[in-house]
């Protein structure tokens, strides 16, 4: 079975359902990224009353078409979610798919940025219009308070070199990533995905620059505490360098960057 066969068979099966409002996929569909490794993150909205049977009807649906030899669920008030793999697909076509409450989250969700390279919708069906876009502004006010709070986690390198010197690997290495090395990733990202600031490192290598990417590897690949230590300056340095280009395309001040 092709993607494209399971997305038209899960299509024609829910678009005759009152109940479901619209149809959309997400990730690599609505980015247009697909390669052979690419899952489906299939979107629903419905009507609250049938947002956990409805999923129920989809992963059965499913099994019609093929064996499902996994399945992971997790339902929350607001979506019910599966992963599920139909068996004889390849490996890496697990299909994700999230029933969103209508009632809960409707349009304020599915209102999406213009040319956002993270999130996007591939619009399969929208009964109702609740799918809608907007020209995304920076907020400066944002920028200032995350690039403040980054700042401020780095000016606590001291509570990473307390355990380099008390011989903690694990404790230091921790707070290595706590105050170190994730605010320089979500300070690197105010760069190029502003609006996805928080999203770590889930797809980074599509979201930066194959040169910020490769300046960020080495500090995920510290295997002892005169590693850490070594890599301390390294990132002192690179924050500033990130700082600096992100106070300039953000034309922010010193006062709005420590406000």
């Amino acid at each position: 079975m092709e993607r494209d066969q399971i997305i038209e068979y899960l299509k024609n099966f829910s678009i005759e359902k009152p109940y479901v409002n619209a149809m959309w996929l997400e990730g690599a569909d609505g980015i247009g990224r697909v390669d052979e490794y690419s899952d489906i993150d299939f979107w629903f909205d419905v009507e609250k009353s049938h947002q956990e049977s409805f999923l129920s009807e989809c992963i059965t649906k499913l099994g019609e078409l093929a064996d499902i030899d996994s399945r992971v669920d997790e339902i929350r008030p607001e979506i019910a979610q599966s992963n599920v793999h139909l068996a004889h697909t390849s490996e890496y076509l697990t299909l994700d798919i999230c029933v969103q409450s209508h009632e809960i989250r409707g349009k304020a969700v599915t209102c999406y940025a213009k040319g956002d390279i993270a999130e996007a919708p591939f619009v399969l069906f929208d009964k109702t219009n609740i799918i809608s876009f907007y020209e995304y502004e920076i907020d400066k006010d944002e920028i200032s308070h995350v690039l403040a709070q980054n700042q401020n986690r780095m000016r606590q390198m001291s509570r990473v070199t307390k355990y380099i010197k008390r011989g903690q690997y694990l404790e230091a290495y921790l707070k290595y990533m706590e105050d170190v090395v994730n605010p320089l990733v979500k300070t690197a990202r105010l760069l190029y995905t502003p609006r996805h600031f928080d999203y770590g490192l889930c797809h980074i290598s599509e979201h930066l620059p194959l040169e910020i990417v490769r300046e960020l590897e080495p500090f995920y690949q510290v295997t002892g505490l005169e590693e850490i230590k070594e890599q301390l300056n390294r990132a002192e340095s690179l924050f500033a360098k990130y700082k600096n280009r992100v106070m300039e395309t953000c034309r922010l001040n010193e006062m709005d960057d420590i406000g």
